[in-house]
């Protein structure tokens, strides 16, 4: 009977011993693919406390360790955190993105820019943009081998061409301004994010059906995913669209730009609805 119950302690004590491994090495794989993006926006969590961290996933570690939590909380809280770097990192690249495709557009297109222009200018700069920031943030991680991946080239390369032209195109909220009129800045924010959100969002799936090969086309999830890009998207539009016009001091005026104040102006506004529409599906719990 001693024997017996020697040995379940044991098999208990092993099994403790292994997921304590099993969440270390999960953490370890998480740092190591870091680059530098993912490592200045851990360390801003770091040093004002704001957001999960990696010390705070070192922290659970310890309670798991000393029996405080569950092995599937702690696992849970890592793997939060290692979606929210990925989340943060395409983030950063995205802004960086479309700051570039905004300058190229504007530099290079003939007045407002169109869908057409944005296509044509903005597209091209993107994926350029986005593929290159996105190696060398590999480039400066401690994953060996991983900066030229293909896979993840091609579809950084998609998404770059479809943040670019997003971010290129104009909203139209400058007209609302110029009219004097918070309706037709909000209208036109809207609209210009539903368009932008439903072709970030189909985009997005069919190039996840394409790239990989465990992931079927369903209408029923391409519909879904391109819905609620639309709509988180159109809901950003209209919040930036009012802010842009409250914010405005040209109101009711025929004002001329130069190229560097529209790039400035239009910069704000494309990386305002970044941020708010990622806040928006971390809110809403939308991957």
């Amino acid at each position: 009977m001693v024997e017996a119950i020697t040995s379940n302690v044991n098999i208990g004590s092993e099994q403790a011993v292994n997921k304590t491994t099993v969440l270390d090495a999960k953490l370890a794989e998480i740092k190591n693919k870091q680059g530098f993006i993912g490592n200045i926006w851990n360390d801003i969590k770091e040093l004002t406390g704001a957001g999960l961290s990696a010390s705070d996933c070192e922290n659970m570690l310890e309670k798991y360790k000393k029996g405080e939590i569950s092995f599937n909380e702690a696992l849970e809280y890592i793997e939060k955190f290692d979606k929210k770097q990925d989340n943060m990192t395409d983030l950063g690249a995205n802004i960086a993105t479309g700051i570039g495709a905004i300058a190229a557009a504007t530099c290079l297109a003939s007045g407002p820019v169109g869908w057409a222009a944005a296509l044509l200018f903005g597209a091209p700069v993107g994926a350029v943009l986005k593929t290159g920031i996105k190696v060398l943030d590999r480039a400066t991680n401690k994953v060996k081998g991983d900066e030229f991946d293909t896979k993840q080239m091609t579809k950084d390369a998609i998404s770059g061409a479809v943040t670019g032209m997003t971010s290129a195109v104009s909203s139209g909220v400058g007209a609302g301004i110029k009219a004097g009129s918070l309706k037709l800045a909000v209208k036109n924010g809207t609209k210009c994010g539903i368009q932008c959100g439903a072709v970030a969002g189909a985009s997005s799936y069919t190039t996840d059906v394409i790239l990989d090969d465990n992931k079927y086309f369903n209408l029923e999830e391409f519909m879904q995913k391109t819905a609620t890009s639309a709509f988180v998207s159109g809901t950003v539009g209209a919040v930036v669209g009012a802010g842009m016009y409250g914010l405005s001091n040209n109101v009711g005026k025929e004002v001329s730009k130069t190229v560097k104040e529209t790039i400035i102006d239009d910069s704000l506004s494309s990386s305002s609805r970044k941020v708010l529409g990622q806040t928006e599906r971390s809110m809403m719990a939308i991957g």
